[in-house]
């Protein structure tokens, strides 16, 4: 009888939605269903499930509830009952109602750097929209010919809407301020208990806020948002940031990024059922739970801000006067993810207004050492049990074999540096061993070997193993039983297949090296194959990353540098006049594609060209020569420069140019780690222009630990360490170490473990889903106009200052 009496109901809500999508109702009808009111909603192109329910102030369970289909997605022209007593709010930012588009024209994809994102902005649509009206495109390539929807009467019948649903509605919680002489757009939101989002949103000619002026004002009520904004406690479930996909992103970096199912982004985003659209925004589900928050060391040194809607990190920075780095410094959370309504995140107070409340002292303190007690902070991250070395038990007798693979040329080396000469035996040996070679059948002429030159750049790694070599010695003396064995490569895969393919290798733990790609193949495979953790220390290709989970790649590929880069000047440059001095055709370059990145970046910001954001220029410096160039620059603003050129000649004629314009301009530029490299540009435009850029290597000459390293070098071979030196060091020292605390399936641990590298600060991240593992620790440099080079911080590494054990 139940299972009948479910039947029938099923059957019912069945006939009954079909009723409803069958009939023709007018937009925005009010209608009389089983004795409940319903606003009659026709889904819009662009529209969602999120979008719709904060449009009319309902939550989304409750849209849901009366609208069971709408859980496997929203279809275009669908109609939905809205709940007409529970309609809090008329939201007419939010959603643009376009109705059908009056027509098609077409559009021809001429060139890789057209991606939807592109497209869709030049168009003036959205990137929905761009995929709802062509079901077929999937990818979009040269000579793709796609509809581009256009609507001549959108506005005007959009107004028409909302007044028409406005005049129906019996609560319209508005109310209107008129501004008088200093007051801002933060006073008045935190008067009327709003954002300046929301106000600015509703009068947008109050970017430029004036005595006089008249505002329309929605307040947020308090019984929509219990009170007003709380702190998130973790009996809370779940809250949503937005997050707008950039050209080159994954699904499934995505989900490892906020840690959240493909399943979950799905159900919560229909768009991404059929694609991963670049410029499309979707929500991001952030637990409340299990978040790594910051705790200050001294309460008193910072000030907690309370997170509003619609509340950006650009609009803090300029609302507490800090940079977005410092703010990200001291809230490590917000390195992987937006702000969350409701969190509270803390502020650093100035330096001098926190001294003021310390007792005076007549000691003298350094400058460095006390910003780092001041301002310290601390993040309580749980260890995982397998994450946990105990080296009290640690076993003596086990012996660990490292396998080191380096292009000594061994061969090549002694034949260029053998020399034929008549030697007196006496000069050879002691007295003693003199008496011994008298009694053998050593003749008199004696080949004397005298060292001229290296054979290639095999210098440099012969600097790697000398490094390498220290850093076995170090463990050796902490106690460990460590076998080093070192093979000479060459540059070709066939002279290593001997060493790889005997039983002895089956008994290594660790594989550093080969140097060359070409030579890595195969003895990766066979790595992969025996669950051998490899290491690439050198090269940046990342094709055998992307394919071998047990590959571990520590020098950043190029584009991840360039995306770093663009996260850098977006961060730290968000209110600058950008230029982008062009010398050649940079299209399908990494430096064009970072140029993509920028405008991406800045348009998603909402900054792009802006009173208070930056404006975007690009120079043709090839064809209009130097003079237009100061014509272009800002006196207001901090003139940022990038040069999407890799050609030194280029380069340096460009930046020759700029710098003549230090004198009278504030200028930053932009480069890559490879600038300080070009000898034909002169050091003193680089401090002049202050440049900046993100490398993967920084050595820090003052660290007590670099200073030992490099007075033991000196010890053992008689010479200074070079940059292959101390990579040699860090490599050996970070892998082996981590071989020993957690055993060959120590990927998943790197993130606990803390070892000092001279070179850099690693942080591992798996690059694909069945592949291995890059290093994603890099570092900002800056040059400074008093002729210092500083590493100003450090990105993509855990900020886990300390960790608590439960």
């Amino acid at each position: 009888m139940r299972s009948l009496l479910l039947l029938c109901c099923a059957f019912f809500l069945m006939v009954f939605n079909e009723q409803v999508n069958g009939q023709n109702f007018v937009e925005n009808e009010i209608v009389v269903i089983q004795g409940e009111k319903y606003l009659m909603h026709h889904v819009r192109t662009g529209e969602t499930i999120y979008s719709i329910s904060k449009k009319y102030g309902i939550s989304q369970s409750i849209l849901e509830q009366h609208n069971p289909s709408i859980k496997s997605g929203l279809s275009i022209a669908e109609v939905l009952k809205i709940p007409y007593a529970q309609i809090t709010q008329i939201d007419a930012s939010d959603t643009i109602q376009k109705g059908d588009p009056d027509g098609f024209t077409t559009h021809r994809i001429e060139s890789k750097k057209e991606t939807a994102y592109f497209i869709a902005k030049k168009y003036g649509i959205t990137v929905e929209e761009l995929y709802a009206y062509n079901p077929t495109v999937r990818k979009f390539k040269k000579r793709t010919k796609l509809n581009i929807p256009y609507w001549n009467t959108t506005v005007a019948s959009e107004n028409a809407f909302e007044s028409n649903i406005e005049n129906q509605l019996e609560n319209k919680n508005f109310t209107t301020h008129q501004v008088v002489s200093g007051e801002t757009l933060f006073s008045l939101a935190k008067k009327y208990n709003t954002t300046t989002d929301e106000l600015l949103a509703l009068n947008p000619e109050a970017q430029e806020l004036k005595a006089g002026m008249t505002l329309k004002i929605k307040p947020i009520a308090p019984e929509d948002e219990g009170g007003g904004p709380q702190p998130i406690h973790k009996s809370s479930s779940k809250n949503y940031i937005e997050h707008i996909i950039e050209s080159g992103e994954t699904m499934w970096g995505t989900t490892r990024k906020y840690n959240v199912s493909e399943e979950e982004l799905k159900a919560i985003n229909p768009i991404l059922k059929t694609g991963f659209p670049a410029g499309a925004v979707i929500k991001i589900p952030v637990p409340a739970v299990n978040e790594p928050h910051a705790m200050p060391v001294n309460s008193a040194a910072f000030d907690q801000h309370l997170v509003q809607k619609g509340e950006t990190l650009y609009g803090l920075s300029k609302q507490y006067s800090i940079e977005i780095p410092e703010l990200i410094k001291y809230n490590p959370v917000l390195d992987r993810r937006n702000l969350v309504y409701g969190e509270t995140i803390l502020i650093p107070k100035k330096l001098d207004d926190f001294l003021e409340l310390e007792p005076t002292t007549n000691v003298e303190i350094d400058s460095a050492q006390l910003m780092a007690e001041i301002y310290a902070v601390e993040v309580p991250v749980e260890i995982p049990e397998s994450c946990r070395p105990d080296f009290t038990l640690h076993n003596q007798d086990r012996n660990y074999t490292v396998a080191l693979f380096l292009p000594f040329f061994y061969e090549a080396n002694d034949t260029l540096n053998r020399e034929d000469l008549v030697i007196d035996t006496t000069a050879l040996f002691t007295n003693e061993e003199a008496e011994i070679a008298l009694d053998t059948t050593i003749e008199l002429e004696e080949r004397k070997e005298l060292f001229k030159q290296f054979y290639g750049g095999s210098e440099n790694f012969v600097q790697f193993y000398e490094g390498a070599l220290l850093a076995i010695d170090s463990l050796q003396n902490a106690g460990f039983t460590l076998t080093l064995n070192v093979y000479d490569t060459q540059r070709n895969a066939d002279s290593i297949r001997q060493f790889f393919q005997s039983e002895e290798f089956l008994l290594t733990d660790l594989i550093i090296g080969p140097i060359f790609p070409n030579v890595q193949n195969e003895i990766a495979a066979y790595a992969a194959k025996n669950r051998i953790p490899f290491v690439s220390p050198l090269a940046s290709q990342t094709h055998l990353t992307e394919a071998n989970a047990n590959y571990f790649q520590v020098n950043p590929s190029r584009d991840y540098l360039m995306r770093q880069t663009a996260e850098m000047v977006a961060e730290e440059h968000h209110n600058s006049n950008f230029i982008i001095v062009k010398t050649s055709d940079y299209s399908g370059t990494p430096d064009g594609n970072l140029v993509e990145l920028l405008k991406e970046k800045f348009f998603n910001s909402g900054l792009l060209s802006s009173t208070e954001g930056v404006n975007f220029t690009i120079y043709d410096f090839k064809n209009e020569g130097t003079f237009g160039l100061r014509r272009i620059m800002s006196k207001q603003k901090e003139n940022v420069v990038f040069i999407p050129s890799s050609n030194e000649g280029e380069l340096s004629v460009a930046i020759s140019n700029v710098n003549n314009l230090a004198d009278d301009y504030s200028i930053t530029l932009i480069g890559t780690s490879r600038f300080p490299n070009y000898s034909s540009i002169q050091i003193e435009h680089f401090h002049n222009l202050k440049l900046k850029y993100i490398a993967p290597y920084y050595t820090d000459y003052s660290n007590k630990n670099t200073i030992g390293f490099i007075k033991k070098y000196k010890q053992f071979f008689g010479t200074e360490p070079d940059n292959f030196g101390f990579q040699g060091f860090d490599v050996t020292m970070y892998f082996v170490s981590a071989l020993i605390s957690y055993g060959a399936d120590f990927a998943d641990c790197l993130p606990y473990m803390h070892t000092y590298q001279m070179q850099g600060n690693y942080h591992f991240e798996k690059l694909t889903q069945f592949g291995g593992y890059m290093n994603e620790g890099v570092s900002v440099i800056s040059y400074t106009n008093d002729y210092e080079v500083l590493r100003k911080r450090v990105k993509g590494q855990p900020r886990l200052v300390a960790a608590s054990v439960k």
